[in-house]
């Protein structure tokens, strides 16, 4: 891991005589990471994207406004990190005082350097996520569907507070790439697929073949488009194509690509940052039942990333009864429930709970999780931030809390 080690110290002390002070300090930096220090001077022209993370290491009292100087060219959070010798902790909370009142976020880093360590890997890693979502390009193909009339957002402000890209692709480009597809490959898709599935139940090869194509269809929106994730108003294919867009969703989450349904914003920015940060493809669905006596909730929809499924079964789609749905069926045990609305991606819910059963209801979509999720039913009835919610594999809360808690 490398680190920037920006040197901050006032110009009355003696920078050798404090660096011999602080030289068990440096020891633990220097066997845990590699360190390449900055001077003040070398700020302004310092590439630090280069860096896995920067830390200001406020070295003595009176070094206050040499920070404030060069406060423009240092990333932002401005990690500070102070000794307990030559005033360091002073000046650093006169800094951190200084970044609240300018509106920039800062964190001081304070205490034993070896328990630092940790601190230091764990904001190093939230930076590594944290970049990833800024430098996103998130695709929405055909605009978000006519019924999420409480899933809409402001892009701009979103864009402004998370960085991410938000590209709106017309459908049209889904169905110009359709009619370049080698038939023969969508053929060897739907064969894999199908080779690999516990069973077919209302779907057939031909729909399989028709459905592969959205896949590599979608394949070239995104090279196309640059994308690291997408969404897709995938009723409208439906109706204009007779096949359904299932199958392409799960195969492109297979790859780790996230791809949402229905236009759905909100619900693809939270699964791309779930997927970033824990390294779980989530499984988007609807909330379908609420037992609110025992706390369990039944989630469908009719993909799933099969990766995640210890077994699937090829379906047809449930509203239409055309082309191809997928039932996964999941391991039962622990799943973290999330997601992120509001206008600005602002808003958050995220509990911890367990699969106790996959359901197969014919009266809602195929792949069906019900979802023991202690203390939750009042935040679906009374504050639910929009319809669709995504179920990550395994125990995440603690992980999503401490990263959100960032923002």
């Amino acid at each position: 891991m490398k680190i920037a080690l920006v040197s901050i110290v006032s110009e009355i002390h003696d920078q050798k005589e404090i660096n011999e002070t602080l030289e068990d300090k440096y020891q633990i930096l220097e066997d845990n990471f590699e360190l390449e220090e900055i001077a003040a001077d070398e700020i302004p022209y310092t590439d630090f994207n280069e860096f896995d993370l920067t830390i200001n290491f406020i070295k003595s009292g009176g070094s206050e406004n040499i920070f404030a100087e060069n406060v423009e060219y240092l990333p932002q959070p401005a990690y500070l990190l102070a000794t307990e010798l030559h005033n360091s902790l002073p000046a650093a909370l006169e800094i951190l005082s200084f970044l609240n009142a300018e509106g920039l976020d800062g964190k001081i880093l304070h205490g034993e350097m070896e328990d630092l360590v940790g601190e230091i890997e764990e904001l190093a890693e939230y930076k590594k996520v944290r970049d990833s979502i800024a430098e996103a390009r998130l695709g929405i193909i055909g605009q978000p569907s006519d019924w999420l009339i409480g899933s809409q957002i402001d892009y701009p402000h979103a864009a402004h507070h998370w960085g991410t890209e938000f590209v709106d692709i017309e459908l049209e480009e889904v169905y110009q790439a359709l009619e370049k597809i080698d038939s023969g490959k969508a053929k060897r898709i739907a064969a894999d697929f199908l080779e690999n599935a516990a069973k077919i139940v209302e779907s057939n090869e031909a729909a399989l073949v028709e459905a592969s194509k959205i896949y590599l269809a979608l394949k070239e929106v995104i090279t196309e488009n640059d994308l690291d994730a997408l969404t897709i108003r995938c009723f409208d294919i439906v109706k204009e194509l007779n096949t359904t867009g299932c199958l392409a969703l799960a195969l492109l989450n297979n790859e780790g690509l996230v791809a949402g349904c229905e236009g759905d914003v909100p619900a693809a920015f939270t699964m791309f940052l779930a997927h970033q940060l824990t390294g779980q493809m989530p499984f988007m669905a609807n909330p379908a039942a609420i037992d609110k006596n025992n706390d369990q909730i039944l989630f469908a929809h009719c993909t799933v990333a099969t990766d995640i499924s210890k077994e699937y079964i090829i379906r047809s789609h449930f509203e239409t009864g055309i082309g191809v749905g997928i039932q996964g069926i999941l391991e039962a045990g622990p799943v973290t429930v999330f997601k992120i609305g509001g206008a600005g991606l602002e808003q958050y819910f995220v509990a911890e709970g367990e699969i106790i059963e996959n359901m197969d209801s014919p009266n809602t979509c195929r792949t069906q999780l019900k979802v023991s999720l202690p203390q939750s039913s009042d935040y679906f009835l009374n504050d639910v931030i929009g319809n669709h919610h995504l179920i990550i594999p395994g125990r995440h809360a603690d992980q999503i809390n401490e990263f959100l808690g960032k923002e």
